[in-house]
């Protein structure tokens, strides 16, 4: 570089030439330098011309760029959502394991002290008895305490309660105590529903035919009804022994015996005519006692 041309007046200045006279493109610059400065020449070039079409584009994407950052705040003002996990498992299960090992023993004392007391006092055989549930030999208990300890027939309740579904049991212990063995056979057939019908009706009627009928009845109409039941009863009489006689003979081989045991039947009952006819049979004869007479006296 020229010394000369730094400590030089304003005549040499001018001989050498203005810095004006040099333009942008006369001066090189480094490359960063040279890049910047060509896009403020653009820049500044297109200054004077407007372009609608490339400022409503960059308007619309300024505005997609704030969407997302509104979103954002609004967000950040509404309170926290909750997991989608719910209920966390380890701490419910150690829960009801702590629960369960302290209210499961007293649950079991509890039970236990509760069934001892309904069998100690019967509650549950004294309620099955009064809801009349399954057959209960009550009739053949009163009538044996009145044969033979009429003090018990108003503890025959509590007592039936006592041995709600043990029943067999109760007549064993009856029987036992009293040396009457044989008194309660068949008692299932009292309580069965036919027979509990049979005898409603029967009560009925009774009640019916004593209170009122006898009573208030004229005794014509009391005539009239005496002679049909007696008409109706010899109807029956006769028709079950025509139907006995002959028409059922027919029918049993049919209906009323079962397949192999005709012969059989029909040879009981030739030996039982035989043995009521007395044709002497000795198979049908009893037998007295044998007694053994070597036996010495002592």
């Amino acid at each position: 570089m020229d010394g000369g041309r730094l400590f030089a007046d304003s005549a040499g200045l001018n001989d050498n030439g203005s810095a004006d006279e040099f333009g942008p493109s006369d001066v090189p610059l480094p490359p960063g330098m040279a890049s910047k400065k060509s896009d403020d020449s653009d820049d500044s070039s297109d200054e004077g011309v407007r372009n609608d079409q490339k400022e409503l584009k960059t308007v619309r994407k300024k505005k997609k760029k704030a969407k997302p950052s509104g979103n954002d705040d609004e967000k950040s003002d509404l309170p926290p959502k909750p997991s989608a996990k719910g209920i966390k498992t380890t701490p419910l299960i150690l829960l009801i394991l702590m629960l369960g090992t302290a209210i499961l023993p007293a649950m079991i004392f509890a039970s236990d002290y509760i069934g001892g007391f309904l069998q100690k006092n019967h509650v549950m055989g004294s309620i099955g008895f009064r809801l009349g549930m399954g057959s209960v030999p009550k009739k053949r208990v009163m009538s044996f305490y009145e044969k033979h300890d009429p003090v018990k027939i108003n503890e025959v309740p509590v007592i039936l309660g006592k041995y709600y579904g043990d029943y067999p049991k109760l007549i064993k212990r009856l029987e036992r105590k009293y040396q009457d063995y044989g008194y309660f056979l068949g008692w299932e057939s009292d309580e069965a529903p036919l027979a509990l019908a049979m005898e409603q009706i029967q009560d009925l009627y009774t009640l019916w035919i004593n209170s009122y009928w006898n009573v208030y009845a004229p005794q014509s109409l009391k005539t009239a009804a005496r002679n049909i039941r007696y008409n109706l009863t010899f109807l029956q009489k006769k028709f079950r022994k025509v139907w006995k006689k002959q028409v059922w003979p027919h029918l049993e081989p049919f209906f009323g015996v079962p397949k192999g045991a005709d012969k059989q039947k029909r040879a009981d009952a030739a030996k039982a005519k035989k043995r009521n006819g007395g044709g002497g049979s000795s198979s049908g004869t009893k037998k007295g006692p044998k007694y053994r007479d070597d036996v010495e006296d002592e």
